[in-house]
C-alpha cells in the first residue's frame, strides 16, 4: 500500500485538494510535476503562441518588423518566458518569488500597446491549451479538478498582471475565447513569420532525424482553422493518427508509471541562469 501511495503521490494529493482554494498547488503538480516533460511543455506553449499570432493586432506587437526578440533570438525568448512561468508555478502566484516573476513579465511588456482584450486572449491561450490540444485529438486526460484549478490559477495571474474584467467562470471564459477568435483571427505576414520561427524552434528541440515527424506532430496538435489562418499544410490522416497514438501513449504511460518527483519549468528552461537567479535580469530589457 505504501509503495502504491508513493507511486501516485501527486495524483493523490490533487484528489484531496480544492480547485479554487488550492489552485497554486494543483497547477504545479499537474503542469510541472505530472506533465512537466520539456518537449510536451514546448509543444503546448508553441501552439498557444501560434494561436495568439492568429490575431493580427497581437502579431504586429510581437513581430515588430522582424526586429523583436522572438525573431532574432527565438530560443532565448521562449525559454526565458517558460522559466518565468515556472517561477510562479513552482512558488505560487501569491508568493514573493511568484509575484516577482509576474512583475518582471509586466516590466518586459509595459511599453507595448497591448489592450485589455489582447491580454485576456493571451491569458486564455495559456488557460485552455493543456486540455484543448488533447481534446482536439479525441483525448481527455485531465480531471475536472485539474481543469478548474488551471482556470483559477491563470485567472489570478491575470489579476496580478493587471488584466481587468476577467470572466468569473470557466464556461464564460471559454465562450468569450471562442467568440474572440471568431471575430479577430486573420492572416498577417508578421504573424506567419513568428509562427514559422516558433515551429523552427520547436523542431530544433529534437534530434535532426526526428525533425520531420516533430513538425507533423506539432501541426497535428493545431486545429484546421488555425492552420488555415496561416496557410499551413494540413497533416494527412496517417500523421494525425500517429499523433493521436503518440499523445495517447504518453498519457497512458503517465497513468501507469509512478508520478515524477518534484520538478519545475524554471529548472528545465532556465539552464542558462544560475539557480535562483535575479529575476530582474531574466529576459530581454523593456527596450528589446
Amino acid at each position: 500500500m505504501t509503495l502504491l501511495a508513493d507511486r501516485r503521490w501527486a495524483r493523490d494529493e490533487v484528489a484531496r485538494l480544492d480547485p479554487e482554494r488550492d489552485n497554486e498547488r494543483i497547477a504545479h503538480l499537474t503542469a510541472e510535476v505530472r506533465y512537466g516533460d520539456p518537449l510536451l511543455v514546448a509543444l503546448l506553449y508553441t501552439v498557444a503562441f501560434c494561436r495568439q499570432m492568429a490575431v493580427p493586432s497581437i502579431a504586429r506587437v510581437v513581430h515588430r518588423g522582424g526586429a523583436s526578440p522572438i525573431m532574432v533570438a527565438t530560443r532565448k525568448r521562449n525559454d526565458d518566458t517558460l522559466m518565468l512561468f515556472g517561477e510562479f508555478m513552482r512558488s505560487g502566484h501569491s508568493s514573493p518569488r511568484g509575484r516577482a516573476a509576474i512583475t518582471r513579465m509586466n516590466e518586459i511588456h509595459a511599453r507595448f500597446p497591448i489592450d485589455q482584450d489582447q491580454m485576456l486572449y493571451t491569458l486564455a491561450s495559456l488557460t485552455f491549451e493543456q486540455e484543448r490540444i488533447p481534446r482536439g485529438l479525441g483525448l481527455d486526460p485531465l480531471s475536472e479538478t485539474e481543469k478548474l484549478a488551471n482556470f483559477y490559477f491563470w485567472r489570478e495571474v491575470g489579476r496580478l498582471a493587471g488584466i481587468e474584467q476577467r470572466p468569473e467562470t470557466y464556461e464564460a471564459y471559454w465562450e468569450w475565447t471562442r467568440s474572440y477568435e471568431a471575430s479577430h483571427w486573420g492572416y498577417s505576414d508578421g504573424g506567419r513569420a513568428v509562427v514559422d520561427a516558433m515551429i523552427a524552434d520547436f523542431v530544433s528541440r529534437v534530434p535532426r532525424a526526428l525533425a520531420r515527424p516533430a513538425r507533423g506532430l506539432l501541426l497535428a496538435a493545431m486545429e484546421d482553422d488555425l492552420l488555415d489562418v496561416f496557410g499551413l499544410e494540413h497533416p494527412d490522416a496517417a500523421v494525425r493518427k500517429l499523433a493521436r497514438a503518440l499523445v495517447a501513449g504518453y498519457f497512458r504511460g503517465r497513468a501507469l508509471l509512478p508520478d515524477p518527483g518534484e520538478r519545475s519549468w524554471a529548472e528545465a528552461f532556465g539552464r542558462a541562469y544560475p539557480p535562483q537567479p535575479d529575476l530582474s535580469q531574466v529576459g530581454f530589457s523593456p527596450r528589446g
